[in-house]
This record gives C-alpha cells, structure tokens and sequence, in this order.
C-alpha cells in the first residue's frame, strides 16, 4: 500500500498552507497546490490497472457493451453520463482510463469548487484533506459515478442557500445525471427553493423523530425498497441481520458533532451551516437506520459525508489559541484513520503501464 501513503503524503503537505499568516502568499500557495494536487489524484485514479478497485470490472464490462454497441437502452437509463462519455471516449480510440481520469478529474474540480465556496479561504487545504480522506479510495478511485453526483448535490445546495436557484437546480439535474442515489437531498433542496430558512433547532428535532419512526418500521421499509430501482441492489441478496446495533467510534464522532453544533453555535451557524447540520442529521441517520445492510448504510451516509468534513473544519474558525491548534491536530490524526481504513476496499496499486 505504499503508493497510496505517497498520494496521500502530498496531499497532507496542503495543510501547512493554513498556517501562512500573509494572505496573497497563502492563496499563491493554494493555487499552486490545488492545481499540481488535482493532476496527481487524477491520474492516479485514472491509470489504475484493472482489479485494483472493487467495481473496475464492471466498469470494463459496461464501457466494451457502449463501445460495441450492444449496451441495452436501460445500461444507457442506468447513469446517463457514464454511457455519454463512454461513447465519445470508445469513439475517439481511448479506453476506459481515460473515462476513469475525466470522472476523477470532474470529481476533483467540484469538490475544490465547493472547498471555497463554504469554507473560510484559510481552512480550504484543510477541509480538502478531510474530504479526501473520506472520498478518495471510496469514491474517486471506486465508485467513480458518485464522486462526482455528490460534490455537484452539494454545490446545488450551497448555491440554493445563495437564492441562486437557476443555477441550483442545474446542477443538481446534473448530478442525478451522473449518480441517482442524490435524490436523497431532493426534499432539503425543494425545502430551500420555497424559501425556508432552517431557523429553530426544532427542525434537527423533527428530523430525528422521523428517523425514529422509520427505524422501528424498518422490516418493513426493507420489504418495499426491495423492489425499487438502485436500492434494490444493495438490499437483496444481502443478509439483514437484526441484532443490536453496535455503536462504532466513527457514528459516534457524527453525532457529538451534530451534538455540539446545534446545542452551542446553532444561532451563529449561517443558512448553509444549519442545512450542513441537517444533512449530517440525516446521513447519520439513514445509516442506524439500514445498519443491518451495510451496503446500503454505507452509501446512504457517504452521500451526506461532505458535510460531516465540513462541520468539523469550521469548528475551528470558533476556537482560540492553543485549543484551536490541538483540535487541528486532531482533525489531521482523524484523517489519516479514515483515509488508512478507507484501503480496506481497495487492493495494493498497480497502473495500466507496469
């Protein structure tokens, strides 16, 4: 696993650049960053060689039936982006690389987009480390069709929060587009075109009820998603298993964030903060909830994960001195946790070259 340690070595050297006191040298440092950063990651994912990650033999698979042109109309429905760039790609003589570069590359983009869309410019090399942490393995070099539908949901969102609503709803219509399973955010979107601000903490509340009433009728919520497009895949065929519920460090750590942020910083939180929280509310949430398909857990909390990086990083714009050094320390600690658990679903490097 050497190689990935490397990756993410150069990504860790981002964070240094929050501690840059002058500020045109400290965005001098970003763009350089980012932009060196964001060809690395992307070619990184790209050349990978075939049955280094989980889902690439599917990919293979799916991208040789568009290029032969003997992919069904429902393999063209599945995710409509996928099969549109594998066909321009398979007709400019390029293989499936290429098209795993361009996912990787667009998921990159939109999520260093969103990075400076929300976070305090000073943080942003930060929160990005977080979200590769998350994502990177998982996601950019995996499940490369959500990479790129969850940074756009989320700068659907933040832009619906700017009352810039044409421009939400396009590119929320592009990330279904690329991965269905953003529908999920769908109803906080609509809540914020019609103008509900998210005020009262009462809505954190209401949240949690619903949560509760869904999980005792779980058995059978199960039975009627069984049958339904996208879901039904993580679901059946995979063996629900009842038993208590095991509370791992990793819900724990969402909840005390969700904990802190409403009971002491809510009224501070501007409307973009409060719908970060909700959506780390309903991740969590949706997680306990499918807990006994893992599968289905796992995506339902990575589509809203974004915004769990999110909310711990500005924790820290409300922290002084020396506290506020400590808990980045942690963040960076908790990182690489997350980042070294994450290639437990991957398998040691290799490219397409050697």
């Amino acid at each position: 696993m050497t190689f990935y340690y490397i990756i993410y070595a150069l990504v860790l050297g981002g964070v240094p650049i929050c501690f840059i006191i002058d500020i045109a040298m400290r965005r001098m440092a970003q763009k350089l960053y980012f932009a060196s950063i964001l060809l690395i990651l992307a070619v990184f994912a790209g050349v990978q060689a075939p049955g280094v990650s989980a889902d690439y033999d599917v990919y293979t698979f799916w991208f040789k039936a568009i290029a032969n042109g003997t992919a069904t109309q429902k393999a063209w429905l599945r995710d409509p982006m996928f099969a549109l760039i594998s066909y321009l790609v398979s007709n400019l003589g390029q293989s499936l690389s290429l098209v795993m570069f361009i996912y990787a590359a667009l998921s990159l983009i939109a999520t260093i987009y969103f990075v400076f869309a929300v976070s305090a410019q000073r943080w942003a090399t930060l929160l990005f480390y977080l979200i590769y942490c998350q994502y990177y393995i998982v996601n950019v070099m995996t499940e490369i069709r959500a990479a790129v539908a969850i940074p756009l949901m989320a700068l659907s969102l933040y832009l619906a929060c700017e009352a810039r609503m044409r421009k939400s709803l396009a590119i929320y219509i592009m990330a279904l587009l690329f991965h269905f399973s953003v529908v999920l955010a769908l109803p906080l979107l609509i809540l914020l075109l019609v103008g509900v601000k998210f005020r009262s903490r009462m809505w954190v509340f209401a949240v949690f009820v619903m949560g509760a009433i869904a999980f005792l009728g779980m058995g059978r919520m199960i039975k009627s998603l069984s049958d339904v497009y996208r879901i039904s895949e993580f679901i059946v065929g995979v063996s629900g298993n009842n038993s208590r519920l095991e509370v791992s460090w990793y819900i724990f750590a969402h909840i005390l964030m969700i904990a802190i942020c409403v009971i002491m910083f809510w009224k501070q939180m501007t409307l973009h903060r409060r719908v970060a929280i909700l959506c780390c509310c309903i991740g969590t949430l949706l997680y306990v909830i499918f807990a006994s398909y893992k599968p289905l857990a796992q995506r339902c909390i990575l589509i809203f994960d974004l915004y769990w990086c999110l909310m711990l990083s500005t924790i820290i714009d409300l922290l002084k001195g020396e506290k506020r050094w400590i808990y980045i320390l942690l963040l960076t600690f908790m990182g690489f946790v997350l980042y070294s658990l994450s290639l437990r679903v991957i398998m040691p490097y290799s490219t397409i070259f050697f």
